[in-house]
């Protein structure tokens, strides 16, 4: 400071002219004073320079007298006339007090003034008188310093803007207005941005406001985060006065790019599609569209900068949308106008769509046998496909020009269509992204009837016995109208006791003599025309049936063996499979039974025994050619020994006696149990050849057998219990009553049947059918009413088994075999 008001003082004693006036002899002023304005800051120190430089060498200071223009009197003075003038007094005045003090030693000399107040503010005057010299005067006008105020930053609108402003959009006008008030001298008010000065234009108003005005025409991406400061100045001593604002702006989105597979996507496939954007501030919003219709299922994520905005977009195409235009949107909505695009078409991939319908011109219902017939397969398909490929009824379609059978694209014609076309057709076709069907179409075929394959044609009964043939046709359509007709050797009628059923058509007929046995003949009519050719049926006299076909051994253990046959005819007459089990070795009678089922069990069979199987089938014509098959069970495995092991055990004499004594008595016994076996074989063998009796079908010659001419209620229910007792191993079935009706008389036998089980000691055996059964305890019913023909057993065997049928008497031409119908439950132990 100090050297600042020397420089101004030295500046002010070159600039301005002194010009030294003769003073007058009474010590008056010179007419005209030299005068320096000094400015101070209030509160500070302002330093009023006066030269006190004598004009020559040999002159000497003798009084310095400082004056203002507020007082007559001196403020402060220096006084050297007594003394050296470095020794001079000084003298201050109340006023100045200690605040002023005369700086002699600096060239030029300067009153300083600390403190400076309002009061201060005036014009001083400097009087130095010399020895020699005239008194010199000097006028320094000492003018106070006040700083302007801050400066106010208004908007546009008028709107005091403070820090933070904004936020404005990209490409924006900026217009900000800084007003300074108070200040002396005048301020000075520019606008800077950071240390560069963009504006020092200002003007004052007529209430001595000094406005200065920033104009920005656009604000530009690199304006964001920018520091605008207004300053007032108006001295060089104090920092100026100033007011900053920071620019807030917002940014449109620069780009935005869609990420994905751009190619094909796959229908019912989920994909994933990413929309990046960059360059919106704050971060902008995606939007995603599939044609016109938004999608919601996008999520987005920010990066860490928030520069840049990246939208997942997870769907599954379908295949509608193969075509539309797949839009991503990215926008500041606080920017109008900001919006950005980017997108493609989608190309979906998916397997072809079928459809297949008649031809436009065919008359679905009208269609008969001789016409022309084609179908229409439309396809739907991305990527397109190359072939089609035909079925009917499964079965893929040739081309056949023969046959009438033409493929063209996608048509399929049929020409003069037969009755075999009737079915479901469809079309089929692949592409890369797998196959696709057609809906199924059936096309019908009306023609004439024509018999149905697969019927029975042969019905076979007895005289004065009805029997109910049934004619069954394929129709179409389905309202036949049938006529039987009789035909044989002697005889040729129409047959009018019918029931009709659209497509089927049964009569009842009754040989009455062995010349009424022929055929039946079948004709229908319907809307197309006649049956071509009659449905045949023949007619014949009733007989035994054929006998059991196709029997193998399906499984064989070590004491069952499994048995698998096929029933031959059996003249639509119910019929029972009879069994009979015999050992080779001994020629006897292991088990008999009789079952409804070809397939059967047998268990309880020994172990490592060949046996000889009878089968034939019965019913109430009569019963069949035997068939003989063989078979047999598995050994019983050997007990393992122990071998690699050796047992060692001290010999003791007492030991080896007592082991001796038990070995007598075991073979004792062992031949015992021998002698008694035998008789019971050879007894066994001799109730088995009683002449003239129907063979007993049962393993228990013991058991007592009931006739039916003694089988009351009471005796029935005692003799055949429903609870079989627990130690029963058996089954004893009262069921024969042979009446031989040729000769009017009825001869009363006794037939049984075992129930089959495991063997034990009285040779018991137990029979399982190969039938889906509840438990292990099955139950094998007696039907009623079976007829057998009545026979004598032959009194010795013939070959490997016993001919029970050799004895029959062959004139019996029905036999009724008559029993209550009753279920005994086999009981095992």
């Amino acid at each position: 400071m100090a050297g600042f008001v020397i420089y101004v003082v030295t500046v002010c004693t070159f600039i301005i002219p002194y010009n030294c006036h003769d003073m007058k002899a009474d010590g008056d002023p010179p007419e005209k004073i030299p005068r320096i304005e000094i400015y101070a800051v209030k509160g500070r120190r302002a330093d009023l320079p006066c030269n006190i430089t004598p004009e020559h060498s040999d002159d000497v200071i003798s009084l310095v007298l400082w004056y203002n223009n507020k007082s007559p009197s001196p403020l402060y003075s220096l006084d050297s006339r007594r003394g050296n003038f470095k020794q001079a007094r000084h003298w201050r005045s109340d006023q100045l007090a200690s605040r002023a003090n005369f700086r002699i030693q600096s060239e030029p000399a300067y009153l300083q003034l600390d403190h400076v107040t309002s009061e201060d503010e005036s014009v001083f005057t400097c009087r130095v008188d010399f020895e020699k010299a005239r008194t010199r005067y000097q006028e320094i006008g000492l003018n106070l310093i006040v700083p302007p105020r801050k400066p106010i930053i208004k908007d546009h609108t008028g709107q005091v803007q403070q820090s933070l402003i904004g936020p404005y959009n990209e490409g924006d006008p900026l217009r900000l207005e800084c007003e300074v008030t108070g200040g002396n001298p005048r301020p000075n008010v520019t606008w800077w941005r950071e240390s560069v000065l963009l504006d020092d234009t200002f003007e004052v108003t007529a209430d001595f406001i000094v406005r200065n005005m920033l104009r920005i025409p656009s604000l530009q991406r690199h304006d964001l985060m920018a520091a605008f400061t207004c300053e007032a100045s108006n001295n060089g001593f104090t920092l100026p006065s100033s007011t900053s604002v920071t620019v807030n702006m917002n940014f449109r989105p620069l780009d935005v790019t869609l990420q994905g597979d751009k190619h094909s996507l796959s229908a019912g496939t989920f994909t994933q599609i990413e929309c990046y954007s960059v360059g919106s501030r704050p971060p902008a919003v995606i939007s995603w569209c599939k044609g016109s219709v938004p999608m919601k299922s996008a999520k987005s994520v920010v990066s860490v900068n928030g520069n840049a905005t990246t939208s997942i977009l997870s769907f599954k195409p379908t295949i509608e949308d193969n075509g539309l235009y797949l839009s991503c949107t990215a926008e500041n909505p606080l920017i109008q106008g900001s919006k950005v695009e980017s997108g493609w078409t989608l190309n979906i991939h998916y397997p072809p769509k079928l459809s297949l319908r008649l031809g436009s011109k065919l008359r679905h219902s009208h269609i008969q046998e001789g016409n022309d017939v084609y179908f229409e397969c439309s396809v739907k398909a991305n990527p397109m496909v190359k072939d089609i490929t035909w079925k009917f009824e499964g079965r893929e379609v040739q081309i056949n020009t023969t046959a009438g059978i033409i493929i063209s694209n996608q048509t399929l014609v049929l020409q003069h269509v037969k009755r075999t076309g009737k079915g479901r057709y469809t079309c089929s076709a692949a592409n890369s992204e797998g196959r696709g069907a057609s809906n199924t179409v059936f096309l019908r075929v009306q023609h004439t009837p024509a018999c149905k394959p697969g019927q029975k044609t042969i019905y076979a009964t007895a005289v004065n016995e009805p029997v109910f043939v049934t004619c069954e046709v394929e129709s179409d359509p389905e309202d036949v109208v049938f006529k039987w007709r009789f035909n044989n050797s002697h005889d040729t009628r129409d047959i009018s006791s019918l029931s009709s059923h659209k497509t089927m058509s049964t009569v009842r007929y009754v040989p009455k003599s062995k010349y009424e046995y022929g055929s039946l003949s079948c004709y229908s009519t319907n809307s197309v025309g006649n049956q071509d050719v009659p449905c045949v049926y023949s007619i014949i006299a009733a007989g035994p049936p054929e006998p059991i076909q196709n029997c193998f051994l399906t499984n064989q253990t070590q004491n069952g063996i499994a048995v698998d046959c096929t029933e031959g005819y059996d003249g639509s007459f119910t019929q029972e499979l009879f069994v009979e089990v015999y050992d080779i070795t001994t020629g006897s009678v292991v088990t008999n039974f009789s079952t409804t089922s070809p397939s059967f069990f047998m268990r309880g069979l020994p172990a490592g025994s060949n046996f000889e199987l009878k089968l034939y089938a019965v019913s109430h014509q009569g019963k069949s050619e035997p068939l003989l098959l063989e078979g047999k069970t598995l050994q019983t495995p050997e007990t393992q020994s122990r071998r690699g092991t050796e047992w060692k055990f001290p010999v003791n004499p007492i030991l080896i006696a007592l082991l001796s004594i038990v070995g007598v008595f075991v073979l004792i016994a062992l031949c015992a149990v021998i002698i008694l076996k035998t008789r019971q074989i050879r007894t066994r063998g001799e109730k088995r050849k009683p002449e003239g009796k129907v063979p007993e079908y049962t393993s228990h010659p013991d058991k007592e057998i009931i006739s039916t001419e003694d089988l009351s209620k009471e005796i029935y229910e005692e003799k055949c219990p429903d609870v079989i007792p627990a130690d029963s191993k058996y089954l004893e079935i009262p069921v024969c009553k042979i009446v031989n009706q040729g000769e009017g008389q009825s001869q009363k036998e006794s037939f049984s049947a075992a129930g089959s089980s495991y063997e034990d000691s009285d040779s018991n055996f137990e029979l399982h059918q190969m039938q889906p059964i509840e438990d292990e305890n099955h139950q094998v019913p007696w039907k009623d009413q079976i007829l057998l023909d009545e026979g004598i057993s032959s009194d010795h065997h013939r070959g490997k088994y016993i001919d029970l049928q050799t004895g029959y008497r062959k004139d019996v031409a029905e036999a009724l075999l008559t029993v209550q119908e009753r279920n005994y439950k086999q009981t095992d132990v």
